[in-house]
């Protein structure tokens, strides 16, 4: 422990994170999202997912007088979500003395470069008409330092794995290699990367491997008539694995939740949340230390896919 703590200080400049401005959630993740390793959302269409990666993105753009990384983002946009409007308006709501100036705005929306592969494959070549940002599996670790890429967004992983597997093609296989590929660019770039993932059902076979959680399956049927919902994240066990930071986004009763769910140096905490004209916003910064079945539930009991905020909606 002694030895791995001595190379840590030795190697301080590779670490660090980049907060999320959110008090509570920082202090739970250390400092916010870390570099070197990968970072994931999961949750339910409508969720904020995407609201998180966007104000992640403007974060990491920022000048590093405002706490930002001052760098450039990567964000590989493959549901088509990600929206320029709603980037600008959090900035203006959130930094208004950079973003109400015009010539500071556009440079900072500038730093943020959007690609939108239809696959894994697609994710894999090159994009001949991409030319500050170039997509090569090959090139891509040059593109993030030549561009001086300080954050990495995949939204989502779920979406990019459904365009590649939709003809059946081995899926885990695949998958892996391309998963490893991923995590080498957070160890090599030391940057944070954060992929947001898709939730599905859980079968009652899955349920009985994970018998640490639940005593029985009529337990399990229990916590089923106390929620509307009995979800799990996409993408399977292995990719469960890959990832350092799962960060689950859910809605009980009409309430939102960030929950850290996985993490090395964090208990499972809930933080309630809202989204606001600036972004999600915490409503407590103490968060709720979850035990049991709750650590790795996702709940969407009382939620839709309109997000409501200053009498204004967003679908």
């Amino acid at each position: 422990a002694l030895s791995l703590m001595e190379l840590r200080v030795q190697n301080e400049h590779l670490a660090g994170h980049l907060p999320t401005h959110m008090k509570g959630l920082d202090e739970a993740l250390c400092g916010g999202i870390p570099f070197g390793v990968l970072t994931e959302l999961v949750g339910p269409a409508g969720i904020g997912k995407t609201q998180f990666c966007l104000k992640l993105s403007l974060l990491a753009s920022l000048p590093a007088i405002y706490g930002g990384l001052d760098g450039h983002v990567m964000y590989i946009d493959v549901e088509s979500k990600f929206s320029s409007r709603r980037l600008i308006e959090i900035g203006v709501k959130s930094f208004p003395e950079i973003f109400q100036r015009k010539e500071m705005a556009q440079e900072m929306a500038g730093r943020i470069h959007v690609l939108r592969p239809a696959s894994l494959s697609e994710f894999t070549e090159s994009e001949p008409s991409v030319i500050k940002i170039v997509t090569s599996l090959q090139q891509i670790k040059v593109s993030l330092l030549q561009n001086q890429v300080k954050l990495l967004v995949i939204d989502s992983m779920a979406a990019l794995v459904t365009g590649e597997f939709e003809h059946g093609a081995p899926r885990q296989n695949t998958l892996g290699w391309h998963v490893s590929f991923i995590k080498s660019l957070a160890e090599f770039s030391r940057i944070p990367v954060v992929v947001t993932n898709q939730v599905r059902s859980q079968s009652r076979d899955e349920t009985c491997h994970y018998f640490f959680q639940v005593q029985s399956w009529n337990e399990t049927i229990e916590d089923r008539t106390r929620h509307d919902s009995h979800l799990v994240a996409a993408l399977g066990i292995n990719w469960a694995h890959a990832v350092t930071i799962r960060l689950v986004l859910e809605a009980k009763s009409g309430q939102r939740f960030i929950k850290v769910a996985k993490s090395p140096i964090s208990p499972p905490l809930a933080f309630p949340f809202n989204i606001t004209s600036s972004g999600i916003l915490l409503l407590s910064d103490d968060g709720i230390e979850l035990t049991g079945p709750d650590i790795n539930a996702i709940h969407c009991q009382g939620h839709n896919d309109i997000i409501n905020f200053g009498g204004e909606s967003l679908q």
